[in-house]
């Protein structure tokens, strides 16, 4: 996928159980950096997508599942149609709950 940077992004955390899926929200592309060592998923310490949330909250390429924001809004409605309770989640308490 061409990215170019300030593209619009959605961005989903993953499934939480049953048919729950956890998203994060809508932002931008910000360009490919080394995230945090602290970043898990699939953090390799190599350049990765760098994804800002409106609300300012950061995500990472490597640990979430992200596409343009017209084809993550699609996929979230086919999610609800479908039954399934889609949460707001913040990737900050997301993050400290799974390092617990």
């Amino acid at each position: 996928m061409a990215r170019q940077i300030g593209e619009r992004v959605g961005v989903i955390l993953g499934g939480g159980g049953g048919k729950v899926v956890k998203f994060v929200g809508y932002g931008v592309y910000a360009g490919d950096e080394i995230p945090p060592q602290h970043i898990a998923g699939f953090n390799f310490g190599v350049p990765n997508p760098k994804l800002v949330m409106d609300d300012g909250q950061v995500c990472w390429g490597c640990e979430t599942w992200w596409g343009s924001e017209v084809s993550v809004r699609k996929q979230i409605e086919e999610y609800e149609t479908s039954g399934y309770d889609v949460q707001l989640v913040n990737m900050d308490e997301e993050r400290a709950r799974i390092r617990n």
